[in-house]
């Protein structure tokens, strides 16, 4: 019973991927035009999306993608 479960889980992935949704690692949220949605121009929001991400330990990685998606910071120069 248990095989059929994972074999369920793989197939739904793999019907994700071939949306071409794109998701967040961390959290499993949807990435696809965040940086055009009204919700990545609340700054605050975004932030603190991260900080509770951080809090619950869904987040363990280096950097948020939505917060590195709303950085206006000038790309450096690697010339």
């Amino acid at each position: 019973m248990k095989t059929n479960t994972k074999l369920k889980a793989v197939e739904e992935k793999l019907n994700e991927e071939k949306s071409g949704e794109v998701f967040c690692i961390e959290c499993g949220e949807v990435l696809d035009d965040f940086s055009v949605n009204e919700v990545s121009k609340d700054i605050d929001a975004v932030k603190q999306n991260f900080h509770n991400c951080k809090e619950t330990g869904k987040f363990k990685g280096d950097i948020c993608s939505k917060l590195y998606i709303i950085d206006e910071s000038e790309p450096e120069d690697n010339e």
